[in-house]
């Protein structure tokens, strides 16, 4: 299991892209992912971060866009001088959570580039960029989670069983258990735990890089709850992390 909690972006001095108008690039610096950054086209599209000082970066993310399938280019780039670009790696499409690792870079200047010339809508649109480490939590919840399904329909009944229903979103809820752990790996939960409580969003990923399972696919998601340790043995604690995906 891999989580990035730390977004540098949220924290970058400037920003380079072209715009909408009512759709500003610091948009993918809000939480929620309907608040939208929007380009003026679908061909071509560079967003360059700068992050101030050199942070070390070992996770990429789009989240909340409208890139379509067929995009010829989705792609994290990064360079010291925001002159000579190196290109980090590609993300491969998925219509939730574009997620990418890669070996640990340190720069100051990064860039996201995207070229979507087939796109429906004739513009990119994301809600969330993301620059960041990640922590492996190990040993994982391999085999002891769920997964659930939910929406926020509403649905009343009138006294005859007729029924009156609004369709809203749906979303999916981990419950993730964890055993016996102790050591730097214990700490690691804790110190995401003080971090982010229940109010910041962050990345997860069960499987790490295996993508092949939709309904455990990586997510931004936020805690649920507290976070309660039960002592097995020798300073061993079994736990439970309890999350829900955002949108």
């Amino acid at each position: 299991m891999r989580i990035s909690y730390t977004n540098l972006v949220d924290s970058a001095s400037a920003f380079t892209a072209i715009e909408a108008t009512g759709f500003p690039i610091e948009n993918v610096q809000e939480q929620r992912l309907s608040v939208k950054w929007r380009s003026q086209a679908a061909t071509a599209q560079t967003v360059v971060i700068d992050l101030g000082t050199a942070q070390t970066v070992t996770t990429a993310a789009i989240l909340g866009h409208n890139i379509s399938a067929s995009a010829s280019t989705i792609s994290v780039l990064s360079c010291a001088d925001a002159s000579t670009w190196s290109t980090i790696g590609t993300l491969v499409h998925n219509a939730d959570a574009m997620l990418l690792f890669f070996t640990s870079t340190s720069e100051r200047y990064w860039e996201f580039s995207i070229d979507d010339p087939l796109n429906a809508d004739g513009y990119i649109e994301v809600g969330r960029l993301w620059l960041g480490d990640y922590v492996t939590i190990s040993p994982s919840s391999l085999l002891d989670f769920t997964v659930v399904k939910r929406r926020s329909d509403m649905v009343t009944f009138g006294k005859n069983r007729q029924k009156y229903a609004v369709p809203g979103e749906d979303w999916r809820r981990f419950e993730m258990s964890f055993p016996p752990t102790g050591g730097s790996a214990l700490t690691a939960v804790q110190t995401m735990y003080d971090t982010v409580g229940n109010h910041s969003s962050f990345l997860f990923t069960n499987l790490d890089t295996d993508y092949s399972y939709p309904i455990i696919y990586p997510c931004y998601v936020s805690l649920e709850g507290d976070l309660s340790f039960q002592h097995d043995k020798r300073m061993k604690f079994s736990y439970t992390l309890v999350m829900e995906e955002n949108k």
